[in-house]
C-alpha cells in the first residue's frame, strides 16, 4: 500500500474520531447534567491515545521525506556538482551554460539573494513541485537534491517578494537526462 494512501487514511480516521469525540463532549456539557470525573475519563483517555498515536505516526513517517535523510547526512555528503544561482530585482540569474543534470546525480543548489527574500522552487513539467527553499538576502542558502526522474524542470519564486513576483518563472531551465541518455551521447 503506498505511503500517501496510508497517510490519507490515517488522517481521515483521526479527524472523524476527534469530531465524534467533540460532539459527544459538547452533548454531555449541554445535557444539563453535572458530569463527574469518571464520565470525563473516556474523553481524556481518547485524547491521550490520539496524541500518542499521532506522535508515533509522525516519527515513523518523517523518515519517508527525502530531504530528511539527506539533511541528517549532509556533513558527510559530497555533491557531484554545485549550481550557483543569484536572485536580484525579481530575476533569477542562472549559469550561462544552462543547468544540465544527470538523473541520480547529487546536486547542491547555492542560491543567493542580493536584495529581498525570495523563494526558489523547482517544478516538474506537470506543475508538481520537486522542492523549494526560502532564499534570505545576505545569507548562504543551499539545498542538496537528487533528481529521480528525467525531464525538464522550471524554476519559480515560491515566496511573495512584491508585485513583480508573478514574473519570476524560468521555464524549462533545468534539464535532467537519464543515465542511459548521457551514455549514448
Amino acid at each position: 500500500m503506498p505511503l500517501a494512501l496510508l497517510v490519507k487514511g490515517f488522517y481521515s480516521v483521526m479527524v472523524m474520531t476527534v469530531l465524534s469525540m467533540m460532539w459527544g463532549y459538547v452533548r454531555g456539557l449541554t445535557s444539563g447534567r453535572q458530569s463527574s470525573w469518571m464520565a470525563k475519563m473516556p474523553f481524556y483517555g481518547w485524547i491521550g491515545c490520539l496524541v500518542s498515536v499521532s506522535i508515533a505516526f509522525h516519527l515513523l513517517t518523517a523518515w519517508q521525506v527525502p530531504w530528511v535523510r539527506w539533511e541528517l547526512q549532509r556533513a558527510r555528503l559530497t555533491p557531484d556538482r554545485d549550481i550557483a544561482v543569484t536572485v536580484q530585482d525579481h530575476q533569477f540569474h542562472l549559469p550561462d551554460e544552462g543547468i544540465r543534470i544527470t538523473q541520480g546525480e547529487l546536486v547542491r543548489f547555492r542560491v543567493r539573494s542580493e536584495d529581498l527574500t525570495y523563494g526558489f522552487g523547482v517544478f516538474r513539467e506537470n506543475g508538481r513541485m520537486e522542492f523549494q527553499m526560502q532564499v534570505v538576502p545576505g545569507h548562504d542558502n543551499d539545498l542538496v537534491w537528487v533528481f529521480s526522474e528525467p525531464g525538464r524542470y522550471s524554476i519559480r519564486s515560491t515566496e511573495y517578494a512584491g508585485p513583480h513576483t508573478w514574473q519570476m518563472h524560468a521555464r524549462h531551465t533545468i534539464e535532467v537526462a537519464s543515465a542511459q541518455m548521457v551514455a549514448q551521447r
